[in-house]
């Protein structure tokens, strides 16, 4: 009787469609997910319940029952973007240093559940099955999710080797996995019928988007004919990948299909956010505040630093290494190693974070900052431990040589991480003496999650094959040494470093280079030119610098070239006939060598004047000076003209 009533409303239900020509209707909604990768909801109190689909097995409940309202749904977290589509030089295409998540998301597809208790009753159970009849079958209907234009799948063009149920066998970064309620069953990674390795995800082109397929495979005829049945699809790290110019929002649209080429019949089923897009860090010359000794305060923004040639060691000006969402640095909150890596099992949060600043030459880091040159903005991150200066893979086996790596972990005592942007400021990075042959260097910034052990949350390429091709290297690798979903990628392209086979950690310079260009290319954060070499120590230029005066405290303006880029810039002033500064300060000046400065003067003996000199490497130019006349500032208030009470404070 029950197997009659099945083929009964399964008859009606095509016979409808193919008369009305009106299709289903279905309820989908973007989700985040949880450490464990399942759907991320909120409690009353506010606490996370992770909440796994295919518990969903009576008859009058659904998956839009399990929340007290959409606000319940957390939400979805940010696209971090970085990435972009190459022809290597003999013809390989690849994609280029994808963004690897640290956050995992997912699009629920729902029967409509009727009333807002999602009973099933009230709703539409046979949204599924009167769909796929009306598409001809299971044998021919497949379901497909159209990317954003400027996003990508992350693959190696042979998608899908292997099943579902064997992770090592998939010679590809991407996985879709999904789980559904136990009416039906789906797939999104195993060969079917239609769902094959040619075609289960297609990498965009100049004419269409990136696609992602996936199929039911079975009804369970009795609980599909009673349930609002859901289909829940999890994009991990490794999926998705959108290039770093691309505006949101980033939408996505599922359609459904009776055949994969040339459909006769296809419905549009919804569409569902990725999340918003953005980058993830920044990496920067922190801007300098400097106060002289009578308290003046003078800002410069600063963007070099110069090593002088044949000089001794010097020391890189302070940078700054700011997050732009709260999760950009993923230590606690909801990302987990198994999110970054599919073949990890710890679904705890991340318990350390290493920050890589990666050089262009392995020569330009003379050993890593001191613990104490390091501070943070709040107290919700804190060191692990000391900054390790990577000279082999013992140091660290996964950074390159050549590397700084800072570890990171939450603070036990502070505030959450997930609820601070933090920024982290490095001072005093040692820098080797430069050679005559040396070239300007630059730095780039990669996130590092050791357990999963994956490039996260910022362009990933970690790897140089062809390093004569400076800004293309053959390959790339988005996972570090012990994940075998990057190891499988590598072998199918031809080896990479900081892998255990054909392969060793990239020792060369000329391999840093590649990748710290590739790195600038692709989106990386980046500080372009972060040291200059200077040949000639030069003296500051007084023709270029104009003063002004304001109630004795003395503006001091370098225009371009009045300095060297990046110097320390030493300005001392000096009352007529004195031999010891009566105010003095240091300032950096910035890329062109312009600069600010802010000190006072005493004029109550005349001129004043002004002593400059700048600094680079440690090493000191000569003093040029600059005179102030007493006169040009005739209209302040003269000593002479006043009584006690003087309002001139040099009196």
């Amino acid at each position: 009787m029950k197997l009659l009533k099945v083929i009964l409303c399964l008859s009606l239900a095509f016979i409808l469609l193919s008369e009305q020509s009106a299709l289903a209707a279905f309820d989908v909604r973007a989700v985040r997910l949880t450490r464990d990768n399942n759907i991320c909801i909120k409690n009353e109190s506010g606490e996370v319940t992770p909440f796994n689909i295919t518990t969903i097995t009576s008859n009058s409940e659904s998956f839009n029952s399990k929340f007290i309202s959409p606000n319940s749904l957390c939400p979805v977290p940010p696209f971090f973007t970085g990435g972009l589509n190459l022809i290597t030089s003999d013809g390989l295409s690849t994609q280029a240093q994808p963004v690897v998540q640290s956050l995992a998301r997912g699009v629920v597809i729902s029967e409509q559940a009727g009333n807002s208790g999602g009973v099933s009753s009230s709703g539409e159970p046979t949204g599924f099955t009167s769909l796929i009849s009306s598409l001809g079958g299971i044998s021919t209907s497949i379901f497909e999710i159209s990317l954003p234009a400027g996003c990508d799948v992350i693959d190696d063009d042979d998608d899908i080797v292997g099943t579902g149920s064997d992770l090592s066998l998939i010679n590809d970064f991407s996985f879709i996995t999904c789980a559904s309620t136990n009416g039906l069953t789906v797939a999104c990674n195993s060969d079917t019928g239609l769902l094959t390795s040619m075609h289960g995800l297609v990498p965009t082109t100049s004419t269409t988007p990136a696609k992602i397929h996936f199929v039911i495979t079975a009804f369970d005829a009795v609980p599909d004919i009673n349930m609002i049945d859901s289909i829940l699809l999890r994009f991990d790290s490794q999926d998705i990948f959108c290039q770093s110019n691309i505006s949101g929002p980033l939408t996505a649209t599922i359609t459904a299909k009776n055949k994969v080429d040339n459909p006769t019949k296809t419905q549009t089923i919804g569409t569902f956010d990725l999340g918003a897009p953005q980058q993830a860090l920044t990496i920067n010359y922190a801007k300098e505040t400097a106060t002289s000794l009578k308290g003046e305060t003078s800002t410069n923004e600063i963007s070099i630093t110069p090593l002088l040639t044949g000089a001794e060691n010097g020391t890189a000006n302070t940078i700054e290494i700011e997050e732009l969402d709260n999760e950009s640095i993923p230590l606690a909150g909801q990302s987990s190693a198994i999110l970054i890596n599919p073949i990890a099992t710890n679904t705890s949060e991340n318990p350390s974070i290493h920050l890589w600043l990666v050089p262009s030459l392995t020569i330009l880091f003379a050993g890593a900052p001191q613990s104490s040159d390091i501070t943070f903005s709040d107290n919700s991150i804190t060191l692990e431990s000391a900054p390790v200066f990577v000279q082999t893979n013992v140091d660290d086996g996964n950074a390159p040589v050549g590397s700084i790596v800072i570890k990171l972990k939450k603070n036990p005592v502070g505030l959450e991480p997930v609820s601070q942007k933090t920024k982290i400021t490095i001072k005093n990075i040692p820098l080797t003496a430069i050679g005559s042959n040396t070239v300007n260097g630059t730095i780039s910034l990669s996130v590092f999650e050791p357990v999963g052990g994956g490039v996260i949350n910022t362009p990933g390429a970690v790897s140089i094959n062809e390093s004569g091709n400076v800004t293309n290297p053959r390959n790339f690798s988005s996972f570090g040494v012990n994940s075998t979903r990057a190891l499988a990628q590598n072998k199918s392209i031809s080896a990479a470093f900081n892998e255990p086979t054909s392969a060793a950690q990239s020792l060369s310079n000329t391999d840093l280079e590649a990748l710290t260009l590739r790195n600038s290319d692709l989106g990386a954060p980046q500080i372009s030119n972060f040291t200059q070499i200077v040949s000639t120590l030069t003296d500051v230029d007084p023709l270029k610098i104009s003063v002004s005066n304001l109630d004795f405290v003395l503006t001091i303006i370098g225009s371009e070239s009045a300095s060297i880029g990046g110097a320390k810039v030493n300005i001392e002033s000096l009352a007529k006939g004195s031999m010891s500064a009566f105010d003095v300060v240091t300032v950096t000046s910035k890329n062109n060598g312009s600069f600010t400065a802010k000190l006072q003067a005493d004029f109550s003996k005349g001129d004043v004047t002004l002593n400059h000199k700048q600094t680079v490497s440690g090493t000191e130019s000569n003093i040029t000076t600059k005179t102030i006349s007493q006169e040009e500032f005739s209209n302040t208030l003269a000593c002479e003209q006043t009584v006690c009470g003087c309002e001139n404070l040099n009196c």
